[in-house]
């Protein structure tokens, strides 16, 4: 759990993030595996679909790796 605090105005409010968060080497990564699994697929496909198509089918395709 990570605990931050919010300043507003003169009130200080405290409150606890129940939202894992992954290392920034760990998420940098995974951008990139996702960002060449999407590549090499439209190159594959001759760049004919949209690089959203190609970028949610790279995430879809990551994921299922454990």
């Amino acid at each position: 759990m990570t605990r931050y605090e919010l300043n507003v105005g003169n009130k200080t409010s405290t409150a606890n993030s129940t939202v894992p968060t992954l290392p920034v080497a760990y998420e940098l990564e995974l951008h990139r595996l996702i960002e060449l699994t999407a590549y090499l697929s439209a190159e594959k496909d001759g760049f004919r679909r949209s690089p959203l198509d190609y970028w949610l089918k790279a995430e879809n395709e990551v994921q299922q790796f454990p």
